[in-house]
Protein backbone atom coordinates (compact mmCIF):
# COMPACT_ATOMS: atom_id res chain seq x y z
CA UNK A 1 0.00 0.00 0.00
CA UNK A 2 1.18 3.49 -0.82
CA UNK A 3 1.28 6.32 1.64
CA UNK A 4 -1.98 8.25 1.68
CA UNK A 5 -3.84 5.45 -0.08
CA UNK A 6 -7.36 4.85 1.21
CA UNK A 7 -7.73 1.74 3.35
CA UNK A 8 -11.09 0.04 3.80
CA UNK A 9 -11.71 -0.77 7.43
CA UNK A 10 -13.86 -3.53 8.87
CA UNK A 11 -12.96 -3.03 12.52
CA UNK A 12 -16.59 -2.30 13.36
CA UNK A 13 -17.48 -5.84 12.26
CA UNK A 14 -14.59 -7.24 14.28
CA UNK A 15 -15.93 -5.44 17.34
CA UNK A 16 -19.42 -6.83 16.70
CA UNK A 17 -18.08 -10.40 16.61
CA UNK A 18 -15.18 -10.42 19.06
CA UNK A 19 -17.10 -10.90 22.30
CA UNK A 20 -19.04 -13.92 21.00
CA UNK A 21 -15.86 -15.25 19.40
CA UNK A 22 -13.89 -15.15 22.63
CA UNK A 23 -16.78 -16.64 24.59
CA UNK A 24 -17.15 -19.49 22.13
CA UNK A 25 -13.40 -20.17 22.12
CA UNK A 26 -13.45 -20.24 25.91
CA UNK A 27 -16.28 -22.80 25.88
CA UNK A 28 -14.31 -25.17 23.63
CA UNK A 29 -12.87 -28.07 25.62
CA UNK A 30 -10.80 -29.88 22.97
CA UNK A 31 -8.04 -28.48 20.78
CA UNK A 32 -9.48 -30.00 17.61
CA UNK A 33 -12.65 -27.88 18.04
CA UNK A 34 -10.79 -24.57 18.05
CA UNK A 35 -10.38 -24.55 14.27
CA UNK A 36 -14.12 -24.99 13.81
CA UNK A 37 -14.78 -21.87 15.89
CA UNK A 38 -12.16 -19.89 13.97
CA UNK A 39 -13.65 -20.95 10.64
CA UNK A 40 -17.20 -20.17 11.81
CA UNK A 41 -16.26 -16.63 12.81
CA UNK A 42 -14.00 -16.00 9.81
CA UNK A 43 -16.99 -16.83 7.62
CA UNK A 44 -19.29 -14.64 9.73
CA UNK A 45 -16.87 -11.76 9.21
CA UNK A 46 -16.74 -12.39 5.46
CA UNK A 47 -20.55 -12.49 5.37
CA UNK A 48 -20.60 -8.99 6.85
CA UNK A 49 -17.99 -7.74 4.39
CA UNK A 50 -19.19 -9.38 1.15
CA UNK A 51 -22.73 -8.73 0.06
CA UNK A 52 -24.70 -11.92 -0.67
CA UNK A 53 -21.97 -14.16 0.77
CA UNK A 54 -23.29 -17.62 1.63
CA UNK A 55 -20.92 -18.84 4.33
CA UNK A 56 -22.22 -22.42 4.18
CA UNK A 57 -20.74 -22.80 0.68
CA UNK A 58 -17.24 -21.90 1.86
CA UNK A 59 -16.68 -23.90 5.06
CA UNK A 60 -14.03 -26.03 3.33
CA UNK A 61 -12.31 -22.93 1.89
CA UNK A 62 -10.91 -21.63 5.19
CA UNK A 63 -8.25 -23.46 7.14
CA UNK A 64 -6.85 -22.71 10.57
CA UNK A 65 -3.10 -23.15 11.06
CA UNK A 66 -2.49 -22.97 14.81
CA UNK A 67 1.22 -23.81 14.70
CA UNK A 68 1.93 -20.55 12.86
CA UNK A 69 -0.95 -18.60 14.41
CA UNK A 70 -2.39 -18.19 10.95
CA UNK A 71 -5.05 -19.13 8.47
CA UNK A 72 -5.38 -19.85 4.79
CA UNK A 73 -8.13 -19.06 2.32
CA UNK A 74 -8.60 -21.22 -0.75
CA UNK A 75 -7.94 -19.71 -4.16
CA UNK A 76 -11.66 -19.84 -4.83
CA UNK A 77 -12.46 -17.82 -1.71
CA UNK A 78 -9.62 -15.36 -2.26
CA UNK A 79 -10.95 -14.75 -5.75
CA UNK A 80 -14.43 -14.09 -4.35
CA UNK A 81 -13.07 -11.74 -1.68
CA UNK A 82 -11.06 -9.96 -4.32
CA UNK A 83 -7.58 -8.56 -4.52
CA UNK A 84 -8.70 -5.10 -3.47
CA UNK A 85 -10.11 -6.30 -0.13
CA UNK A 86 -7.09 -8.52 0.47
CA UNK A 87 -4.57 -5.74 -0.25
CA UNK A 88 -6.37 -2.47 0.50
CA UNK A 89 -8.30 -3.27 3.64
CA UNK A 90 -7.71 -4.42 7.18
CA UNK A 91 -9.59 -7.68 6.51
CA UNK A 92 -6.42 -9.85 6.44
CA UNK A 93 -5.21 -8.22 9.68
CA UNK A 94 -8.53 -8.91 11.39
CA UNK A 95 -8.51 -12.54 10.26
CA UNK A 96 -4.91 -12.78 11.51
CA UNK A 97 -5.96 -11.45 14.93
CA UNK A 98 -8.80 -13.98 15.03
CA UNK A 99 -6.30 -16.73 14.15
CA UNK A 100 -3.83 -15.58 16.81
CA UNK A 101 -6.55 -15.63 19.47
CA UNK A 102 -7.64 -19.11 18.38
CA UNK A 103 -4.03 -20.33 18.27
CA UNK A 104 -3.52 -19.15 21.84
CA UNK A 105 -6.57 -21.15 22.96
CA UNK A 106 -5.42 -24.15 20.89
CA UNK A 107 -1.99 -24.11 22.56
CA UNK A 108 -3.63 -23.85 25.98
CA UNK A 109 -5.85 -26.86 25.31
CA UNK A 110 -2.99 -28.85 23.75
CA UNK A 111 -0.91 -28.25 26.86
CA UNK A 112 -3.77 -29.36 29.10
CA UNK A 113 -4.34 -32.47 26.96
CA UNK A 114 -0.65 -33.38 27.20
CA UNK A 115 -0.71 -32.99 30.98
CA UNK A 116 -3.84 -35.14 31.19
CA UNK A 117 -2.30 -37.83 28.98
CA UNK A 118 0.81 -37.78 31.14
CA UNK A 119 -1.17 -38.56 34.28
CA UNK A 120 -3.33 -41.32 32.80
CA UNK A 121 -2.28 -44.79 33.83
CA UNK A 122 -2.07 -47.32 30.99
CA UNK A 123 -5.14 -49.55 30.77
CA UNK A 124 -7.31 -47.16 32.74
CA UNK A 125 -8.89 -45.15 29.96
CA UNK A 126 -12.33 -43.82 30.72
CA UNK A 127 -15.16 -45.75 29.15
CA UNK A 128 -13.05 -48.86 28.54
CA UNK A 129 -13.39 -52.03 30.52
Amino acid sequence: MKRGEKVLSFVKYEKELIEDYRRKLHEVKRSDEVGDVFIEFALKLLAKVIEGFNHEEYVEDVSFEPEIEGYKLSERLEKLVGEELMKKSDLPAILKRFAETAAHRWKQLKSDEEKTDFFKRPGHDLGKE
